[in-house]
């Protein structure tokens, strides 16, 4: 049960990495059309650029691992957190779409954190120290 729960937790994440490379493309054709057309780009835009591949690889490699190693759980569940800080900037500047990408986040910590071993030793009555 719980490699099944892990599993799941990984194709939504690795989804997730997808949609915000795909995201990320359509930030740089905008950015660059903005930029032949001589039109201001906000510093906030170029960090933006920088930083979503980088979600999208932590995402990535986070899911990759998830049911190997145990700081990929942990990176897994940091990387939702953000993933969530900035959904929430997104919906509160008018986005509302963006509270899909919340509940994936909350669905994938849920998956995460069920499916850890410490979970199925407790489930199963057995106390970890």
């Amino acid at each position: 049960m719980v490699a099944k729960q892990l599993r799941i937790a990984r194709v939504i994440m690795f989804a997730q990495a997808v949609a915000s490379l795909g995201i990320w493309v359509v930030q740089l054709l905008t950015i660059s059309s903005r930029l032949e057309h001589n039109q201001d780009v906000a510093g906030s835009v170029w960090f933006v650029i920088v930083v979503n591949p980088l979600i999208a690889a932590l995402v990535a490699l986070a899911a990759a691992f998830l049911t190997r190693r145990s700081w990929a759980r942990a990176l897994a569940v940091f990387m939702e957190v953000v993933g969530i800080v900035g959904a929430l900037t997104s919906v509160i500047t008018g986005f509302y779409q963006a509270g899909i990408a919340i509940v994936l986040a909350i669905g994938v910590m849920v998956l995460v954190a069920s499916g850890s071993p410490r979970s199925a030793h407790v489930a199963r009555g057995v106390s970890i120290p």
